[in-house]
């Protein structure tokens, strides 16, 4: 069989039958970046081979690489192996995400999952008693019937021939989770997870206290399989084995979260004894591995909305193992347990005035509250801002241009880090064509222009189409394809927010505030936003950060904001723009930029 010699790295890789470089790279667990899940339409697994040969290239690699081709460099999706080869993959190689793990304070209240030590003496001989409802007696609600977990009854067993014993136990209305006859001063603690399509954040709490020992955040394994939910669906219905290496490499970046909040506070994971997680509909199906083909194709049915709750065990959580496991739920195929989790987090039914809550990542979701009633739906927005199908774009990695604005009549670019561009991210994006609308070198149709307009120096022609110079050294470019792609973006967020308007019968001047939800909205510019389209123009724009963490973690400290989000979810009303014919005339109209 053929090998890989990877450049970067010191070690040689085998290849199968008919596989392609990146189908290696994923099987190998070596992440760059793939953004349309290894189909060939966003040519951002640019590797070099450096010796031997691949197959003929494909048409996707002629049109994404031209005259690149003969230097060296193929996509690693379409590039068959044929014969021993060594590759450099410096140009697509993932680099380190910037993460929103940033949430609100959450208070504690009456915790769903509870722990206290007892004191178990063994019955009299006229007592017709079993050990497990001598404890059962000693709960604070012991009006209810509970299940026991195995493990709890061995260690209850453990008792042997003592007369009496003192255990921790942990419980709720339902359950005993576990016994313990280690009863000294130890840890109890939850994490609560935000799994998003390409991030990941947790924050671990300390749930006697419910203070925040530690937050973090990390790139999702799967983005290997494309930047958005739809990439994930076709992997999992392209091949068998999909669904099982999805979860796989989700629970393993959920557990490396798990071990580096641990290792860093100095605590034992088998002390978090409960968990919650919040992810849109899709991630939460395959988290659990369960199948989301269903919500690929009409009329997008997910196999389960209601909240779910398991132990670590059956996830393989590095927890302890009868750690209770809690998921959000949903609203819908395309309107999941995070946005469930955010708009509870903020209240947002209980609030008597008209606010427009907007989560921009890998997906669009929006949600109307009027006066407490809930509109939401869900818009093919997210890709292009994430930096997919766009010819620079990026994630939010060290060397995107994350911001630019123009100062004395000519752009000013800031990149993270403040090293030399590599690419534009999203927020760069946005800022990008609010630039060039304020600047007249856009028309309301999208088409960028050369005339005497404030940017129209950086705009250069390639055969009948111009480009926009964001930097020139090294040459970091806006196409007009780009722009298109953009301009969808926006305008199927733009069309959504009408149809929830019109859903309430509500004007965009109703409005009073805009609420941006994760790291996208954390980081945009509202005035950039409010220009493009993205969001109304409004007095007040509120960046909330990661809603859903937030949301993740009041379910962890509070049992009444479960129930508060089991309402929500059954509350809101989902509008399917699919099924709605007044959403493709807003679209049309959506596509044109208004000059403000």
């Amino acid at each position: 069989m053929p090998k890989i010699k990877i450049n970067q790295f010191d070690r040689e890789l085998e290849a199968k039958s008919g596989e392609n470089i990146l189908e290696v790279l994923q099987r190998e667990g070596i992440d760059i970046n793939a953004y349309c899940g290894g189909f060939g339409y966003c040519g951002k697994c640019l590797i070099k081979i450096l010796k031997g040969n691949a197959a003929q290239p494909t048409a996707q690699e002629i049109k994404h690489l031209k005259e690149k081709i003969s230097q060296g460099f193929r996509l690693a999706c379409q590039a068959q192996i044929i014969e021993d080869i060594e590759i450099d993959i410096q140009d697509s190689i993932t680099h380190k995400v910037e993460v929103l793990a940033e949430s609100g304070e959450a208070f504690l209240e009456e915790l769903p999952v509870q722990k206290i030590n007892i004191h178990v003496e063994k019955p009299s001989l006229n007592q017709s008693l079993s050990l497990e409802e001598i404890v059962e007696k000693q709960l604070p609600t012991s009006r209810f019937v509970r299940n026991w977990t195995i493990q709890a009854l061995q260690e209850l067993s453990r008792i042997e021939n003592q007369d009496e014993k003192r255990f921790e136990i942990g419980f709720d209305e339902k359950k005993i989770y576990w016994l313990s006859s280690n009863v000294k001063k130890v840890s109890f603690l939850g994490i609560a997870f935000d799994i998003g399509t390409t991030t990941l954040a947790c924050e671990l709490l300390d749930l006697e206290t419910g203070s925040t020992l530690y937050r973090a955040g990390a790139l999702n394994r799967q983005a290997s399989f494309g930047a958005d939910v739809l990439s994930r669906l076709r992997a999992i219905q392209d091949n068998q084995g999909a669904l099982s290496n999805l979860q796989e490499l989700l629970l393993s970046s959920m557990n490396d979260l798990i071990q580096e909040a641990c290792q860093k506070t100095g605590n034992d994971p088998n002390r978090i004894l409960s968990v919650t997680v919040a992810g849109n509909t899709i991630m939460e199906h395959i988290f659990l591995g369960i199948s989301p083909i269903s919500i690929g194709t009409a009329p997008f049915t997910p196999v389960f909305c209601r909240s779910y709750q398991t132990n670590a065990q059956r996830l393989h959580l590095v927890v302890h193992p009868e750690a209770q496991v809690y998921i959000f739920p949903s609203v819908a195929g395309y309107v999941g347990g995070d946005i469930v989790a955010g708009i509870g987090a903020h209240d947002l039914e209980n609030n008597n005035s008209t606010l427009l809550y907007v989560d921009i990542g890998t997906n669009g979701e929006i949600v109307l509250s009027d006066q407490g009633r809930i509109y939401c739906c869900g818009t093919a927005a997210g890709p292009a801002f994430e930096g997919a199908q766009i010819k620079h774009g990026t994630r939010a990695t060290l060397g995107a241009i994350h911001q630019v604005e123009i100062e004395n009549a000519d752009l000013k670019i800031y990149t993270i880090g403040d090293v030399a561009p590599r690419g534009v991210c999203g927020t760069g994006l946005i800022d990008i064509l609010a630039c060039l609308i304020k600047g007249g070198s856009i028309s309301s149709n999208g088409r960028l222009q050369k005339d005497d307009h404030l940017l129209s120096s950086r705009i250069q022609e390639e055969g009948k189409s111009h480009y926009f110079v964001l930097s020139h050294e090294p040459q970091i470019i806006v196409t007009q394809e780009d722009i298109s792609q953009l301009q969808l973006a926006k305008a199927a967020l733009q069309a959504g927010r009408k149809v929830l308007l019109h859903q309430a019968n509500r004007a965009e001047s109703d409005i009073n505030q805009v609420i941006l939800a994760g790291a996208f909205g954390s980081f945009i510019n509202p005035e950039s936003a409010m220009t493009v389209g993205i969001i109304p123009r409004v007095e007040t724009v509120l960046s909330v950060g990661n809603a859903s963490l937030f949301g993740a973690k009041k379910a962890l400290l509070s049992k009444g904001f479960r129930e508060k989000v089991e309402k929500l979810a059954k509350k809101a009303q989902y509008i399917e723009l699919s099924a709605r014919s007044d959403f493709q005339e807003y679209f049309y109209e959506a596509l044109i930029f208004e000059k403000n």
